[in-house]
């Protein structure tokens, strides 16, 4: 009798909880007082019917516990699984109803745009992929949703000090700091930064001419992570990485960061984790970055330059002048973090994915080398910004290597707030979160005739292959969360394909393997795979191989 009457005070005590943590995944705040509080009512009602035998106290009280956490986790799912649930409309996996680890473990395994591109084949165009999470898989959801909607509880799951441009959740605090980005972005500026990409390909030229000899394997996923570091570096910073000059990344930032990108993408899913996580000893890999000396230094660097234009990116956006917005130290260190990240391993990846197509496909390398070779007569002239305007066959490529391997696989999160709002006739209930999966828009055959194939004249203007949506192709998000760096990019991704193919002539490594290359596959936010092995023939002017 007496564990029946603690056991059902428990379970009462939990299923009363249960209004507190309903609305979303629970904040670790008030789960604790949560805990605690039924806790002590639990411990006290122990007490009152068992006397002062502390033994079977403790007994009864680890029970209780047992039963108030079991009664809470049960109601929990019951009603997520319920047809009262907001969102019981919405077809979708049991699991990922019940608990947002579900998705968690998918990205922890790399699977999650494949996993999503299963679920909209099974379940249609809008899947419920979280108790309070939906995907869009329809392109003309896109706008609605990216333009009422900002960023998503998702972007609060790094643990960090102070939110970076690219993480704040504050829609007004993004278009303050946006100001001084615009900036930053200008047209005036992105000649400057083609003029430091140029500079790092000349460089990584002479390098590979040095590496290409006897027509050995060359890593080309590595150089051009490199070359991307360095690049970033000096857009940034003015200078700082120099990884080329070694041959690596000395100071092990890459892997750093692509672990702390990992680190984002799981505890994003379980935003109130980050509580967890700022109470252990040891800061995560993003802190880690930004307190480290480079991040910190750089921003002091940046920061004590004299008056005058700035040339570097964190030097325009620590400048009051550029749009009144006074940046903390945190808040600089935190952008400058993520300035590499955002600026370095997305173009690296859309160029080893470019690279990859292209040297697969013999009719679109001479297709385009014929168009490069002409537009630069014979590699004679510089590729200037009035060149890249001559490339359409060049663009084509770069449009269709981002289609087929976008930067950012399953789509920017967004949030509805407390009011909801209505997308295609549909009412989004408050506090849900919705996210149009890129990659499955990428690759859906109704959008897109044989999606899985590089076919770069589908994006020609006399191209009469059909289907081709280009309201599903947002390889750069869409809305106030548009990449401000995409002129950048596109213009790095030219610039550097051009110049790589008057310099060489390109042909997979011997004994690579593409089919296992392309199986190697993962998404962790950002993509992680196998080494991309070329073998690489110097050319002369004019076409000849040295």
């Amino acid at each position: 009798m007496v564990l029946s009457k603690l056991a059902l005070y428990a379970c009462i005590a939990g299923i009363s909880s249960h209004p507190i943590i309903r609305r979303a995944e629970p904040t670790v705040p008030a789960f604790v007082i949560t805990l605690v509080l039924s806790g002590v009512m639990i411990i006290l009602a122990s007490w009152a019917v068992v006397g002062t035998e502390v033994k079977t106290a403790v007994y009864h009280t680890i029970e209780a516990f047992l039963s108030f956490l079991l009664s809470l986790a049960g109601t929990v799912v019951l009603y997520r699984l319920s047809p009262w649930h907001p969102l019981a409309k919405y077809p979708g996996p049991t699991s990922a109803k019940i608990t947002k680890w579900w998705m968690a473990i998918w990205i922890a395994k790399g699977n999650r745009h494949l996993k999503l591109q299963e679920l909209h084949g099974t379940y249609g165009p809008w899947v419920r992929i979280g108790p309070n999470e939906i995907s869009v898989n329809v392109p003309d959801a896109i706008k609605p949703i990216y333009s009422q909607m900002f960023r998503a509880p998702f972007y609060q799951g790094a643990p960090q000090d102070a939110d970076a441009l690219i993480t704040t959740t504050d829609r007004d605090e993004h278009a303050r700091r946006l100001v001084a980005w615009n900036k930053a972005f200008s047209n005036e500026m992105v000649q400057i930064y083609r003029g430091f990409a140029q500079t790092r390909l000349d460089q990584l030229v002479d390098i590979l001419k040095q590496k290409a000899v006897n027509g050995k394997n060359i890593s080309l996923s590595h150089w051009i992570s490199l070359w991307a570091m360095d690049v970033m570096g000096d857009m940034a910073f003015s200078g700082g990485f120099e990884t080329m000059a070694a041959g690596r990344d000395s100071e092990g930032w890459m892997e750093v960061l692509s672990m702390g990108v990992l680190f984002v993408g799981i505890l994003g899913q379980v935003p109130w984790m980050k509580d967890v996580i700022a109470l252990l000893p040891q800061p995560g890999p993003i802190i880690t970055f930004q307190k480290a000396c480079f991040s910190g230094e750089k921003v002091k660097e940046t920061k004590a330059k004299s008056a005058g234009m700035k040339k570097d990116i964190l030097g325009i956006i620590q400048d009051e002048e550029s749009g009144g917005y006074h940046l903390s130290a945190k808040e600089a260190s935190a952008d400058a973090s993520f300035i590499v990240v955002a600026g370095s391993d997305t173009i690296a990846q859309a160029l080893m994915a470019l690279l990859r197509y292209i040297i697969g496909n013999g009719d679109a390398m001479n297709q385009l080398r014929a168009e490069i070779s002409e537009a630069t007569d014979g590699g004679t002239v510089d590729v200037d910004a009035a060149t890249l305007t001559r490339l359409p066959y060049l663009d084509a490529c770069v449009q269709e290597a981002l289609r087929l391997v976008p930067p950012v696989p399953a789509g920017p999160p967004r949030y509805s707030g407390d009011h909801g709002c209505e997308v295609l006739g549909r009412f989004i209930p408050p506090h849900t979160t919705v996210a149009c999966p890129i990659f499955t828009l990428h690759r859906d055959r109704n959008n897109f005739a044989r999606p899985d194939e590089f076919i770069p004249e589908r994006w020609l203007q006399s191209s009469n292959i059909q289907p081709h949506s280009r309201d599903a192709y947002v390889p750069f998000s869409y809305g106030s969360g548009v990449c401000i760096g995409k002129q950048v990019a596109l213009q790095n991704m030219k610039l550097f394909t051009a110049g790589l193919l008057n310099s060489f002539d390109l042909s997979f490594g011997e004994g690579f393997d593409v089919a296992k290359y392309d199986a190697s596959y993962k998404e962790h936010n950002l993509w992680l795979h196998d080494s991309l092995e070329v073998r690489l023939v110097g050319r002369v002017n004019g076409g000849g191989s040295i």
